[in-house]
């Protein structure tokens, strides 16, 4: 069996990929979101296997993110769907844990439910809670747990799954959106598959197995034949070969490239099964690895609206409303707890056209007005970081948007300011946040 250590080895620097400030914010943003200047700096300074280590195990979180999950529980008993939505971005401009984050964000498109159906923000916000407690621990547990979800249940119609009527919608988006893809299975094992999990409903919103409805009898899956129930079959779909490839492009597709070769899948999909499918342990090699940092892939998918939003508001230390987070990302096209099909959303070039490219200029203005919606005060922001001249400003800003490196129109656009320090300050981040380099992660 081939071995494919090599691609995954780890990232050591070296003077044609130094560990600076650029490949610092890289793995930040890829790892998280658009990063502020203090963390970019203690990311250099603490060197990138430190840095990756944090990202994974986590840190103290802020007092502010603790604050947040004192009231998630109110939150949670509301059916106000935009409360759950402005306490989730929320929490994700303010959290010390961005890449647990990134990841609850990730699963929710992987399994895609939607409240246009479960019509229920508490269980949304539960079925949150299921994916954020098991974000970066083993996949089988996550994928048992969401199995048993109320909210997936209600999704995909889990409820009218019993004996002798099975329902084949859990079962066939199990196999083909959630753990194997298209082509990994065959229609007789979907509707074998489907009489695994009959009896697995949700009453008041919570998991109920009702054994009258299970069907006990003997079913053949992926050849092989028992009476086995759902939780044998979620070990039968994680133990086929197709498995750790799916999962593995997945999350090359999310932290590296969109559109990840074949060598670089059997790469990390070896990794996948070696640490037992542990996601967190599996990210730790790629956002460590060779890969991470080849330079053909710095800037090179573009942001998601929520990336895109929060990204903004963690870089400029703001105290973005939630309204203004919910109407900014709603906007741009991704809306929080109601992705639009069972397939989620497609990302990357999907995410911009010329109508979300000018949704997401006025995005930009919103989260930068002076006084209004973003709560951008460029003033304490010059304080904090002690910039007191027009050269200082206009450094500060190109390093947190661009890392530095800015195309010779944008250098003349900012070249061209004036005005009190202020203005310019704040106009200089409205032009660097509105280039197509900045779109990009």
């Amino acid at each position: 069996m081939p071995r494919f250590e090599n691609i995954l080895a780890e990232y050591k620097p070296r003077a044609d990929r130094p560990w600076d400030t650029a490949a610092a914010a890289h793995l930040l943003r890829r790892a998280g979101f658009q990063a502020g200047l203090a963390e970019v700096k203690g990311a250099v300074e603490r060197g990138p296997k430190a840095t990756v280590d944090l990202l994974v195990d986590g840190g103290p979180e802020t007092s502010r993110a603790r604050e947040l999950d004192d009231i998630e529980r109110a939150v949670g008993r509301t059916e106000d769907l935009d409360a759950a939505r402005g306490w989730w971005l929320a929490r994700m401009v303010r959290t010390a844990r961005p890449l647990r984050a990134r990841m609850a964000v990730f699963w929710h498109n992987h399994f895609a439910t939607s409240n246009q159906k479960v019509m229920s923000a508490p269980l949304m916000m539960k079925q949150l809670e299921t994916i954020e407690a098991r974000s970066l621990g083993r996949f089988e547990d996550l994928l048992l747990a969401m199995s048993r979800d109320p909210a997936m249940i209600v999704w995909l119609d889990g409820d009218s799954n019993i004996k002798g009527r099975p329902n084949e919608n859990y079962a066939r988006e199990l196999f083909e959106l959630f753990a194997l893809g298209v082509g990994n299975y065959t229609e007789r094992d979907i509707k074998e598959a489907a009489r695994a999990f009959t009896g697995w409903h949700q009453r008041q919103g919570e998991f109920r197995f009702f054994e009258r409805d299970h069907d006990t009898t003997s079913k053949t899956v992926f050849g092989t034949s028992g009476n086995f129930g759902g939780e044998d079959i979620v070990k039968m779909a994680i133990a086929q070969p197709a498995c750790s490839r799916f999962i593995a492009g997945k999350l090359l597709a999310e932290f590296l490239c969109s559109d990840p070769d074949k060598e670089l899948v059997e790469a990390l999909a070896s990794r996948l099964r070696e640490a037992d499918f542990n996601i967190g342990e599996t990210l730790r090699t790629l956002l460590a690895s060779e890969a991470m940092f080849d330079p053909r892939w710095r800037r090179a998918r573009i942001k998601s609206p929520v990336e895109f939003v929060v990204g903004v508001c963690r870089s400029l230390e703001t105290k973005a409303p939630a309204r203004s987070l919910i109407d900014s990302t709603n906007q741009m096209g991704q809306r929080l707890l109601e992705p639009p099909s069972v397939k989620g959303w497609s990302g990357h070039r999907a995410w911009l056209n010329s109508s979300t490219v000018l949704l997401r200029l006025a995005g930009i203005e919103r989260l930068t007005a002076p006084d209004g919606g973003g709560m951008l005060s460029v003033t304490e922001l010059r304080s904090r970081h002690g910039l007191d001249n027009r050269e200082e400003v206009l450094a500060y800003c190109s390093e947190i948007t661009l890392d530095g490196c800015l195309p010779a129109e944008v250098e003349s656009k900012l070249a061209a300011l004036t005005g009190k320090l202020d203005v310019q300050m704040r106009m200089a981040l409205r032009i660097l946040m509105s280039t197509p380099e900045y779109q990009m992660a």
